[in-house]
């Protein structure tokens, strides 16, 4: 990848070719310019992005109907990508982070700067709170329109679902590091009071499941704690309150002196794939037979088969035995890769809206999947010449993040895309027997083959994401005199290859947050801060 070795300029380029300004691809415009001009230092141009990122986002909450229509005609590509619920608190992280760069290399509107970093947690907090609230710790309802033919077909397909039990407790219903990060900014700035709401925030969702869902390091919670006992203590007045706090963690220890907190955004998003299946109506089980193509390199078709196997594929001893009664010994055998529908009493509605005849060659459709993250890091430490200060620890997983809200969409943009090359298939037939076409005959035959490739070849997954976003969030808290200080991050990867970026830092207050990216691709040469 462009961005990944460094080359800025031919990755704008290459931004500005793919995605159009004012296209249905204008958000990933946006945003992956705004990760470009970020990695320049071109801080305030970045900022611009990522404020007309914010406005389209906004934009996308009400979908047309004749969008909505083509979508559902043409495909999932071919209608605005709205991007994620977790976009928009990377927007304002980034754009928190633009603004605190700039007050490092401004000290003459330092205070400006940090200023603005909190207006963006502020509105960022408004946003988390309506999250909580609308998410409640279960999934929402979803409440649909009955009796047209794609809610019919919809409606038959429910059975092509996850085990219940994957998709527990998955679902993005608060950010611990967001609170965390928007914290540090306030003591940063000064603002104890703001500060302290925070940290008691991200103790709380770190504490009470953020930790676990994410695969984090386990002092997530103790580092909040402990700036959350500091910045009381630092404030005044919640004696009563921190004595409270240190009872109940008896091993505690508040930090004393001047903080510096390193954040370090580290590799880069996993990719998002496409996994092809057919799906086929059998008269004698009345039954839709599901099966995946499997298609790539052979780590590709690994991914491709765990995907399919973990989501759809029959493995519960109920499935078998369906697959033991409505089929035969190898449809028992083969039932981690297929997935079979019985449709006991819809079958006949299935044949009165003409589904099972729009099957006769079978029906191609494509959905995207996550490929599985790999970050071949040993360790990554903080270093003052030979002395090493800190190991950074993983507050925040975004490939996690991202492959939990795939798992969770996998399951509606499967029946939709069905749904979609059904409702193209009896598009079809009935424009065949408008024409005349006997579908009994040699040319309604031909005709109804060729619907069936035309549909083969516009059944392409929406494989488009935000990819510049970085794989991991690592962190590291420690003291350190005042004033300015050459500091060292050292990235060990699996091979023994040492990464190292340094930089000099204005260590001043109770707290100096300062942050990195590092690529594990980039060209082996030492990088800046």
């Amino acid at each position: 990848m462009q961005i990944e070795q460094g080359q800025f300029t031919q990755a704008k380029q290459t931004i500005k070719q793919n995605y159009s300004s004012v296209g249905r691809d204008r958000l990933l415009h946006e945003l992956e310019l705004a990760t470009i001009l970020h990695l320049e230092k071109d801080y305030l141009q970045s900022n611009q992005h990522l404020e007309r990122a914010k406005t389209h986002i906004e934009s996308f909450y009400t979908i047309s109907v004749s969008e909505q229509a083509l979508a559902m005609l043409s495909g999932p590509s071919f209608a605005n990508y709205e991007g994620k619920n977790y976009y928009l608190p990377l927007i304002h992280y980034l754009k928190a982070l633009n603004f605190n760069s700039l007050a490092q290399l401004n000290p003459s509107m330092r205070e400006t700067y940090l200023d603005s970093s909190q207006v963006e947690m502020r509105q960022l907090d408004v946003y988390m709170e309506n999250l909580k609230s609308e998410t409640g710790g279960y999934k929402k309802s979803e409440q649909e329109d009955e009796g047209s033919l794609t809610d019919i077909i919809y409606d038959i397909l429910k059975p092509i679902a996850a085990p219940e039990t994957l998709l527990e407790n998955i679902e993005y219903k608060d950010d611990a590091f967001i609170h965390l990060f928007s914290g540090l900014l306030s003591e940063q700035n000064n603002d104890l009071d703001a500060a302290r709401l925070q940290y008691q925030r991200a103790a709380h969702a770190y504490e009470n499941g953020f930790t676990k869902q994410y695969g984090l390091a386990d002092t997530t919670e103790k580092l909040a704690l402990k700036n959350l006992a500091r910045t009381m203590k630092l404030a005044g007045g919640y004696r009563s309150e921190l004595q409270t706090l240190l009872n109940k963690h008896t091993s505690l220890e508040v930090p004393e002196g001047t903080q510096v907190t390193i954040i370090q955004n580290l590799g880069i998003a996993p990719e998002k794939k496409q996994l092809n299946f057919m799906l086929r109506a059998e008269a004698r089980s009345k039954a839709l037979v599901m099966y995946p193509i499997f298609i790539g390199s052979e780590q590709e078709k690994r991914e491709q088969r765990l995907w399919f196997q973990m989501l759809y594929a029959d493995t519960s001893l109920f499935d078998l035995m369906q697959n033991y009664i409505l089929g035969d010994v190898s449809d028992v055998l083969l039932g981690t890769m297929t997935k079979r529908i019985p449709l006991g009493s819809l079958w006949d509605e299935a044949e009165d809206i003409g589904l099972i005849d729009a099957l006769e060659y079978g029906g191609r459709i494509s959905v995207s999947y996550l490929a599985p993250p790999k970050l071949p890091i040993r360790k990554t430490e903080i270093w003052q010449g030979n002395k090493k200060l800190a190991d950074l620890e993983q507050f925040h997983s975004i490939s996690q993040l991202a492959l939990q809200k795939a798992l969770i969409d996998a399951q509606s943009e499967i029946r939709i895309a069905f749904t979609r090359e059904i409702v193209k298939a009896l598009t079809a037939r009935k424009a065949m027997q408008v024409a005349g076409a006997d579908q009994n005959n040699l040319l309604g035959s031909f005709v109804k083959i060729a619907s069936t490739a035309v549909n083969a070849i516009t059944a392409s997954a929406d494989t488009r994401q935000w990819q510049s976003l970085p794989a991991q969030i690592r962190l590291a808290q420690f003291s350190l005199e005042p004033g300015l200080q050459n500091l060292t991050i050292k990235t060990t990867l699996n091979s023994g290859r040492v990464i190292q970026q340094s930089a000099n830092i204005d260590v001043q207050g109770s707290m100096t947050v300062w942050h990195t990216r590092t690529f594990l691709n980039a060209a082996p040469t030492v990088n800046a801060l």
